[in-house]
């Protein structure tokens, strides 16, 4: 579990960059247009969709879709695993290390311990007791 622990951190972040990929080919238009020309009275514009290009980017989504329902999962697995936890200062220790990627020097503030190391060997003691 602590393997899955230390990659939170970087789901978070491949996370929000699938939903910003998603959105950018939700956003983009499949319609197109072309000038041509018309004899000698002029030019006419048409327009259409391009469903080659709409297919790619259908199939682009729903990769990016799936990956990021995976993604999601193993978001929702580490979460639940840290919702079981029974100690609320083990718990705590876990969220503010993985989940808001504090330092140890950050958690030891935050949670009024005198030494840096208190939540250190907490962590180290509880995951070393459920290996």
């Amino acid at each position: 579990m602590k393997e899955k622990l230390i990659q939170y951190c970087d789901l978070q972040k491949e996370i929000e960059n699938l939903e910003k990929r998603i959105d950018k080919i939700r956003k983009q238009s499949d319609l197109i247009a072309d000038v041509v020309q018309n004899g000698v009275k002029g030019h006419a514009v048409v327009r259409g969709i391009d469903w080659n290009r709409q297919h790619k980017l259908d199939k682009l989504e729903a990769v990016l879709q799936e990956r990021y329902d995976k993604l999601l999962d193993m978001q929702t697995e580490i979460e639940e695993w840290i919702n079981a936890i029974e100690r609320s200062d083990i718990r705590q220790i876990i969220e503010y290390r993985y989940i808001d990627n504090m330092s140890w020097y950050q958690i030891q503030t935050t949670m009024g311990y005198r030494h840096e190391d208190t939540a250190r060997k907490k962590h180290d003691a509880f995951l070393e007791k459920i290996a």
